[in-house]
Formats: structure tokens, C-alpha cells, sequence
């Protein structure tokens, strides 16, 4: 892969693993090779490029068999797209099943203007599998039956496959798409790294008054479907080992698309343009690192889906949960929650 920091470009997305790669600049130091995708008209870089491009960094330190389980972001300054990310990282404790790091995000336009502050701060743990150790026990549980999403969701699901659901939309916001979506798409490039697919969650969701209904009912009952899947390249398909630490990231990447769009629906200010900024996001992974795979068998990428909710907001904030699943299994790969900023005009 040419070294030279590389734009994204026209309508055919690029592989996740071409998005995600990285140069070594230093000692644990990296800097990106692809420029993160624009979710708006602006030049400002998706945050879930940052958060899982900080992840997979942080994997190039640790040996071998380790996988992420766990990781908290702190966005602390807005991306821009044409500047690479340099990813700093620390090495915090390294142990036989355990091991701890955190990274420090910087991008030279902010870092120069912030007194070098790190645009993105993260902590990780990555753990070695037990499976076959003398301790190791056979558990496993999650808190809702394997066939919830097909149950729960039937009314907007309809039978569909998840490739029949329409590609998810820059912003998942009705106010974008009247007043952004057409400028936007002339000159936005293809979503890249993810196949994302979106439900249609009106028959579901019913509509909701602004504020989030009486006692905050309607906001509860709002859920947000996504579908995903791996965008792999020729040397995803012709490589024969998987690494699952760039799949956890990729897991990661898809989490956070549209996020803090799903607080504004359940909320009622779908046709309002509103400020809002991710300002943390958690992601913990469940039981066996192999479940984060994301192709199958034959190599061809698997569907997982993410079912999201809101819980709370308030102060000009708002928290985003959701649940990613293997679509196929019925098996929960992971639980994230996201705080993050909303600001609706005064005047409402």
C-alpha cells in the first residue's frame, strides 16, 4: 500500500482494512494511511474512525492472542478529514491473561491550536483466551432470548433480509435529509469500511412528542436497527489468518454510525437541526474473542445487527445503549454506551 495519505474517493467503499491501516512512525507511535469518512457537508471526520483506529493501534503492542474486551474514548476536540491521525500509545500493564494500554489521539491542526491536547483519549484492556485451562469453566448467558430481534421486530423487519434494508444515510435525521442530504450526496464519498443497513422502525416507534413524551415514555419505547457487515479487499479473502482485533474495531466502527441521531427521534426533535457531539463511548465485548469474527466459514462476510435505545437525557446531554448482535446465532458480541452532547434551539 502506497505511504502517502490517501482521500476517500467516488462511490465504491474501501475495505475496512485499507481504512484502518496504519504506518509506524516511532516507538508504539502510528499514524493513519486513510482519511476518515465526512458524515455531513462538512470536514470534519467520523468519530467512529478515531475510536476504532485508536483500538486497533493499540492491538499492534500487545502479543499475540490478546483481544480487546473492553475499551472507553473520551472525544476531547472535532477531526478533521485531510490531516492523518498520529495515535500515541502507552503501555500500561502487561500480564499473562491481561493487558492494559491507553492512547492519545492527535492531529497536527488541533494539536497546534490546543497546546497539543489529544483530540481523542482511550483506555483498553485486551484479554487472552482461558479456554482449556485448568480454571476455565464452561458458562455463558445473556439477558434476552436468541430470537428477540426476529420476535421484538417482526412489524419492521417484514421478512426481509438484512441486504434488502436500504443503505443507512449520512445523518439519520429528517432535518438533514430535507436541507443537507442532496448537497451532501453530489460530492460525499462511499461509506466505507461497513456495509451498514438501516431499518425502517416507523411501524415500531410510532411517532412521540417533543420532549420525549409524557414521563419520558415515548423516548423509552424508540429503537434504532442496524445491519453490518465486514467490507473485505483481496487480501482480506486470500489471507488465512483473521485478525480479530480488527474486527473487534470494525465492530466498534459500526457501533457508533448514527448514534446520537436515534436521542432526537426518541425525543421528537426529528425536524429540528440540532448541535450534538459524541463526548464518550464505551464498548465492553462478551464472552469468547472468536465470536467477534466476522466472516464465516468460506470467508464471506457474516451480518451482525445493532439494537439501540436510549435510557436517559437531560442538561443538554443524552445517553445512547445498545446491544450488537450475530444476526444468525442470536448471540449478544457486545454491550455499548455512549454519552453524548445535544443542544435543540431555544426558541422550541
Amino acid at each position: 500500500m502506497d505511504s502517502k495519505f490517501a482521500p476517500l474517493q467516488g462511490k465504491v467503499p474501501v475495505s475496512f482494512r485499507r481504512l484502518m491501516a496504519l504506518k509506524k512512525i516511532g516507538d508504539d507511535v502510528f499514524e493513519s494511511l486513510t482519511a476518515a469518512w465526512p458524515p455531513a457537508p462538512f470536514q470534519r471526520a467520523f468519530g467512529g474512525h478515531v475510536y476504532a483506529q485508536a483500538m486497533y493501534a493499540a492491538s499492534r503492542t500487545v502479543e499475540e492472542g490478546l483481544v480487546v474486551h473492553q475499551m472507553t474514548g473520551h472525544f476531547n476536540l472535532p477531526g478533521t478529514i485531510d490531516v492523518p491521525f498520529v495515535y500515541r500509545v502507552r503501555r500500561l500493564r502487561d500480564g499473562g491473561i491481561y493487558c492494559l494500554r491507553s492512547v492519545d489521539v492527535y492531529q497536527q491542526s488541533n494539536a497546534a491550536a490546543q497546546a497539543s491536547s489529544p483530540c481523542f483519549t482511550a483506555t483498553l484492556s485486551f484479554k487472552r483466551s482461558e479456554k482449556g485451562n485448568r480454571k476455565w469453566r464452561d458458562f455463558e448467558h445473556q439477558n434476552v432470548s436468541k430470537d428477540h430481534i426476529r420476535k421484538e421486530y417482526a412489524c419492521a423487519l417484514e421478512g426481509l433480509g438484512p441486504e434488502d434494508h436500504p443503505l443507512a444515510p449520512g445523518a439519520d435525521s429528517r432535518w438533514w435529509e430535507e436541507q443537507e442530504a442532496e448537497r451532501w450526496n453530489e460530492t460525499a464519498p462511499a461509506f466505507p469500511g461497513v456495509d451498514m443497513r438501516k431499518v425502517n422502525m416507523q411501524l415500531h416507534n410510532g411517532s412521540v412528542e417533543r420532549g420525549g413524551g409524557k414521563d419520558g415514555q415515548g423516548a423509552s419505547r424508540w429503537r434504532a436497527l442496524h445491519f453490518y457487515r465486514l467490507i473485505q479487499d483481496e487480501e482480506d479473502t486470500s489471507a488465512g489468518d483473521i485478525d480479530l482485533n480488527l474486527h473487534a474495531a470494525a465492530h466498534a466502527y459500526a457501533s457508533d454510525r448514527n448514534s446520537l441521531f436515534l436521542l432526537q427521534g426518541a425525543l421528537g426533535y426529528e425536524d429540528v437541526p440540532t448541535t450534538m457531539a459524541s463526548l464518550s463511548h464505551t464498548v465492553v465485548f462478551h464472552g469468547l474473542a472468536e465470536y467477534l469474527c466476522m466472516v464465516d466459514g468460506k470467508g464471506s462476510s457474516k451480518w451482525f445487527v445493532q439494537e439501540a435505545w436510549t435510557t436517559h437525557s437531560g442538561d443538554n446531554r443524552g445517553c445512547h445503549n445498545s446491544r450488537l448482535w450475530d444476526y444468525a446465532s442470536g448471540r449478544v458480541i457486545a454491550t455499548t454506551i455512549q454519552d453524548g452532547m445535544l443542544r435543540f434551539p431555544s426558541h422550541l
